[in-house]
């Protein structure tokens, strides 16, 4: 378990790289990712034939999966989307240098800030 483990956080960690995505917490590899693995994997194991339970849709489990990640897309782009357009959402390049931590909240994250 540890090695998969190891090897998910590794190529969900490249894939959010490949793909440009801004996600300083790690969000979309931990929760984004690992939860449509998690989906699709309760529709694969779920299966008599692998030792699950049975009464498990693949086909539900790829459907609700893809809503999910929709309903998360579709939600984050209208939230960010109208608060970009309202107030803006992006720093200047002298507050990026400086860091949120002190352009916005003015504490610091280290004890020499």
């Amino acid at each position: 378990q540890l090695f998969c483990a190891a090897v998910n956080v590794q190529t969900n960690t490249a894939a959010q790289n490949n793909w440009k995505i801004d996600d300083v917490l790690g969000v979309w590899p931990l929760h984004g990712l690992c939860g449509v693995w998690g989906g699709l994997a309760c529709g694969i194991f779920g299966q008599q034939a692998l030792g699950g339970l049975g009464g498990v849709s693949m086909a539900s489990q790829v459907l609700g999966s893809a809503l999910g990640v929709l309903v998360a897309l579709v939600g984050g782009f209208l939230v960010y989307g109208l608060l970009k357009a309202v107030v803006g959402i992006r720093l200047s390049q002298e507050e990026e240098f400086n860091g949120a931590d002190l352009s916005i909240h003015r504490i610091g994250a280290l004890s020499h800030d």
